[in-house]
């Protein structure tokens, strides 16, 4: 007889019912499972102790998989799934295949439709979709093992969207919602000897949908394993393995607890476990013998000393097996667990892991893949955990919604604090108080079954150190029982919410995207929790701006204790267009006529491949653990090196692990280039504290140095020994220290230059070096050196770079919009010559009242001196998203040389994660296409740049003090955005536009950008906030003062720059 998990409901006042008549289940939020087994958690019934211990289940006779093809048929709504579909003598004729697991959408069924804070439905609540609901029917016909006669079989579906019912041969067993938590069903009863037809029917849209809004591609179907699983009739159904540590941390009370059932007559039984030290020692057992009836539990407990702690540096595990025998000593069943032991707690305004306070380096992180959607592979988690360790992230929160158990296994043995959110979030509703869920106890039930699940599913695994009760769902009674609901059941962990803000019913502050002033205030007028911010630093496109600034912050005051980055991975699937171009989906890709937030899935800090987008290296920086600070130089470089030192302070920012194993290593580089180098042993410093080193520059490098060099020191600390998913080598952390600035040998205008005048140009030269600039522009359009042309396009001024997504998301096209075409519009005034074969050039806009005057002249090396001057006069100007020139050079000139910050592309607010260096760079290397078109490649702190061809001719720029430069196979305009460009999103956060990064031409020329200055990129939001206003150009008086220096492949480049 099936068992329905019901709750009489009462709706809001004015809020329309279901129907007059009773509601199907689907339609009505107070039945969401029925004949669902209990919550457990995650372990797999061996028929050995050896198999047990190794614990792979899909080895064990007892597993049988059913991931792989079945027949499918796709309806509009429930009301056309075939009739009788299940019965075994139904002809699925024009029936098609899918793929399990697998959505809909990522093979062929239906469309995705991305939407951030709206349904992707109208029917208003609490109704659901009933004309438009796609709805799927699943059939696949198994043959039951022969061994499995006599045993208890179990139906295991990871994960289903939105609502499943189960039926076997026909049968109904059960029905289940909760998206992202597994469902089994004991299909025992309806089996038969040899052939088995399974069947299933989702449909896309359920009451439960309104519980699943998050901000992600929606999607449907089956998301995670689906396979039948066989136990004895005498077995172990749950593990709860809670221990007790004492106040030294140097003793444990294990208090093991396992639920039995037996489905037979009573029955002795004994049940036992015993449990291994991370070395596989045993350090305790126990076992008793008792007569099983029915349901029955069972406690043991046992005592340790000394045990090994987790936490996420030193990930120590045990492993539990626990066992139960028949009355003749027959194994029945043998299961595994790992577990670790470890204290949590807060104290002081702190959170505290083993009574440490610890920092939360953390990112959030979607469950996604470009080719099967929300299925991922056990392959693609642990790219994804390899991938954060290597960036020093120590923390994820499975946004939003428990994440796969193998994950969790990932994060427990490999170190990785983890956030357990439950699948909760009505967003739509709750951004009205009038319609928000936290006040409507009807559905409660509801609720609490999506948090008990996950609780229950994942309260063995030491990993999950805060439990969270949902994303965006609103405020009220509702949570504040939900949170007293989980302290009861598990006092051992802190519980979060974010929508409670500071009432009582969250342990930590919780806020997303606050900004730095007011995570200080925060600080400093509140002490009794810590703030962890949930959500910041939004890496939608090109972003992820001052993220130092949010840590220096932190790291000033105890309470704040990290964040987590918004977020781990874009979410777009992979389309190919018709010209076999790959590129990333988003908006209207997925349906042309859908309502859409466009490119707003995409937020990661690596792309739905997992290829790293430029600012995850500023995220490893900003995040590594080893600090450096109180720099100090002996003396001057004029005599021998040897006796040279320097010296520095380093703090051990882990908060568990020492500095043993790790390397100190030094480079002494002139212009990028190291010139010396070496190692020193790297002090045992112990966690949270700091250790003065002195560095001694030994090497055979003559002295003096040369003046006319800039040389810096180039701190680095690796892993002197392998760590696990990091090998040796690995760079930890790095710091840079400037030792002495460059005092080059500017060149003088010589009197062998000429000036000549032509009847459409002015023409600067020096030998066989020829610069012309038009009389009708006033712009550089001609550089001729030895007879050949260098430039494809005149050099003009440019104030605009085409708008990131954090730039439209804050208006820029509307606030700063006259900077697009400013360039173009200037008028010429005049052109004249000046002192000794020199011409001045002023340009003027007569709409925005700003003038530009540059100058030219030629150096006796046949060199291009430039100086411009921008003088907003007594107009109020916006500020400038860029001041520089832009060219274009001939198709071959494709390789950078430069000695400023890389490799990666930098900005204002983003540049401490790439050092300074000499660097030599392909145009493939030069760019990143971002799944919407925007502002790519920017290297900044440029002395001299220089773009050449495979023979090594071309151009270098040298600055008078520091520019910016960009070397692009496109044009601006190829990624430039226009305000007919774009649509309003369905949630009015950022405009839609539907341009690809994977679809930007690559022209026949190359776009050099030689920039004074370009403002930063931002991040707070993608949505509103700003750039910081100290990376921000203000509309004031400034000049760029640069030369072009001619260069061929027998060029010293270093030595031309710094002459």
């Amino acid at each position: 007889m099936s068992k329905a998990i019901t709750l009489a409901s009462t709706l809001f006042l004015g809020l329309c019912s279901l129907t007059s008549q009773a509601a199907e289940r689907w339609q009505d939020h107070s039945v969401f499972e029925v004949n669902k087994e209990p919550p457990h958690a995650s372990f797999f019934a061996y028929g050995s102790i050896l198999k047990a211990s190794a614990d792979n289940y899909r080895n064990s006779k007892n597993f049988m998989d059913l991931n792989g093809i079945w027949q499918f048929h796709y309806a509009p709504n429930p009301a056309s799934v075939p009739e009788d579909f299940a019965n075994s003598n139904y002809e699925p004729t024009n029936w098609g295949s899918i793929q399990v697991p697998g959505n809909w959408e990522t093979q062929g069924y239906g469309h995705a439709i991305y939407l951030d804070e709206r349904y992707p439905f109208t029917t208003s609540w609490p109704d659901a979709p009933e004309d438009h609901n796609p709805t799927g029917s699943y059939r696949r016909e198994f043959t039951l093992p022969e061994d499995w006669q006599g045993k208890q079989v179990f139906f295991h579906v990871g994960a289903a969207r939105s609502s499943l019912t189960l039926l076997v041969n026909g049968a109904e067993v059960g029905y289940s919602q909760g998206a992202k938590t597994p469902a089994e069903f004991n299909i025992t009863q309806y089996l038969k000897p040899g052939k088995n037809l399974l069947s299933m029917k989702i449909i896309r849209w359920s009451d439960a949908s309104y519980l699943e809004s998050q901000d992600m591609l929606r999607m449907s179907g089956i998301e995670r394993d689906v396979y039948l699983f066989a136990t004895p009739q005498q077995r172990i159904g749950d593990i709860d393995a809670n221990y007790r540590l004492n106040s030294s941390l140097d003793k444990v009370e294990l208090a093991l607890s396992l639920k039995l059932k037996n489905h037979q007559t009573a029955a002795p039984v004994s049940v036992g476990y015993q449990l291994f030290s991370p070395a596989g020692e045993l350090e305790a057992s126990g076992s008793q013998r008792l007569i099983l009836k029915g349901d029955n539990s069972i406690n043991f407990e046992a005592k340790l000393v000394s045990p090994l702690l987790w936490n996420a540096e030193t990930p120590n595990r045990y492993q539990l097996i626990v066992s139960m025998k028949d009355d003749s000593g027959q194994l029945l069943q043998a299961s595994s667990q790992h577990i670790g032991f470890r204290h949590i707690q807060i104290k002081a305004g702190q959170l505290l892991v083993n009574k440490r306070a610890i920092t939360i380096r953390g990112v959030d992180r979607h469950e996604t893949d470009p080719l099967t959607g929300h299925v991922v592979s056990r392959e693609s988690m642990e790219q994804d955990i390899r991938l954060m360790k290597q960036s020093n992230i120590n923390a994820v929160r499975s946004s939003h919604y428990p994440n796969d158990p193998y994950w969790l296994h990932l994060t427990d043995k490999y170190g990785m604090y983890v956030i357990d959110e439950a699948n909760i979030e009505s967003h739509p509703l709750a951004i009205d108080e009038k319609t928000q869920l936290g006040n409507e106890m009807s559905w409660y039930p509801a609720h609490l079954a999506r948090i008990e699940r996950m609780l229950e599913r994942d309260k063995n695994h030491p990993s999950v150190i805060i439990w969270s009760l949902g994303n965006e769902a609103g405020e009220g009674k509702l949570f504040e029982q939900l949170y007293r609901w989980v302290k009861q059941r598990d006092p051992s962990r802190p519980v979060q919410y974010e929508p409670a803000g500071m009432a009582a019913y969250t342990d930590i502050v919780a806020p997303m995207y606050p900004s730095i002033e007011r995570i200080e205030t925060y600080a400093k007028e509140h002490t009794d929790r810590p703030l962890i911010m949930i959500e910041y630093a939004h890496a939608m496109g090109n972003s992820v701006g001052n993220l130092q600034d949010y840590w220096d912050v932190i790291e000033k005051y105890p309470n704040l204790q990290g964040g987590f980055i918004w977020d781990w991975v874009d979410q777009s699937l992979k389309f190919t267009n018709d010209k076999g171009e790959e590129y990333w989906a988003y908006g209207k890709d997925y349906h042309p006529d859908m309502p859409t937030d466009g490119n707003f899935l995409n937020n990661g800090l690596v792309d739905p491949d997992r290829n790293p987008h430029p600012h995850l290296s500023e995220v490893k920086k900003v995040y590594q653990a080893i600090g450096f600070d109180n720099f100090k130089f002996d003396g001057t470089f004029d005599d021998n090196l040897d006796d040279k030192s320097a010296s520095i302070r380093l703090t051990n920012k882990y908060d568990f692990q020492s500095t043993s194993g790790m390397t100190l290593s030094w480079s002494l580089q002139k212009d990028g280039i190291a010139v010396a180098s070496g190692q020193d042993p790297m002090p045992v410093i112990a966690a949270g504290e700091a250790k003065s080193v002195t560095i001694k520059l030994t090497s055979k490098l003559a002295l003096p140095l040369d003046n006319r060099y800039e040389y810096r020191l180039l701190l680095s600390v690796s892993l002197a020994v392998p760590r696990p998913l990091l090998p040796a080598g690995h760079e930890l952390a790095f710091a840079q220290y400037l030792l002495q600035e460059a005092s080059p040998n500017l060149s003088v205008v010589s009197t062998a230059t000429s000036l000549a005048e032509a009847e459409t140009r002015w023409q600067l030269s020096h030998g066989d070096n020829h610069y012309s600039i038009s009389k009708t522009s006033g712009w550089l359009t001609e550089i001729e050196i030895d007879g050949e042309s260098r430039l494809e396009a005149p050099l003009m001024a440019n104030f605009w770079r085409a708008p990131t997504d954090n730039d439209l998301g804050n208006g820029m096209p509307d606030w700063g919009g006259v900077w697009q075409d400013a360039a173009a519009q200037l008028t010429l005034e005049s052109i004249e010559p000046f002192e000794e074969h020199g011409l001045i050039v002023t340009h003027q806009h007569l709409k925005l009242g700003f003038t530009l005057v540059s100058q030219y002249r030629v150096n006796k090396r046949g060199e291009l001196m430039v100086k411009t001057t921008f003088n907003p006069g007594k107009a109020s100007l916006p500020d400038l998203p860029k001041f520089g020139f832009t060219t274009r050079l001939p198709f071959d000139q494709r390789y950078l040389s430069y000695y400023g910050r890389g490799p990666e592309e930098t900005y204002a607010d983003r540049a401490s994660g790439n050092p300074l260096g000499w660097y030599q760079l392909p145009i493939e290397k030069l760019f990143h296409r971002y799944s919407r078109p925007q502002e790519t490649g920017q290297r900044t702190q440029i002395s001299y740049a220089a773009v050449r061809n495979s023979a090594g001719t071309g151009l270098m720029a040298v600055a008078a003090n520091q520019m910016q430069t960009s070397l692009w196979p496109f044009s601006l305009n190829d990624i430039d955005f226009r305000a007919g460009d774009a649509q309003g999103s369905a949630s009015g956060l950022v405009p839609v536009t539907q341009n690809h990064g994977g679809e930007i031409p690559l022209r026949d020329f190359v776009t050099w950008n030689i920039d004074l200055k370009q403002m930063g990129v931002g991040g707070d939001t993608s949505w509103g906030r700003p750039v910081h206003d100290k990376y921000r150009i203000k509309a004031e008086k400034m000049s760029f003062e640069f030369r072009l220096v001619p260069v061929t492949a027998q060029s010293q480049l270093q030595q031309l720059a710094r002459e």
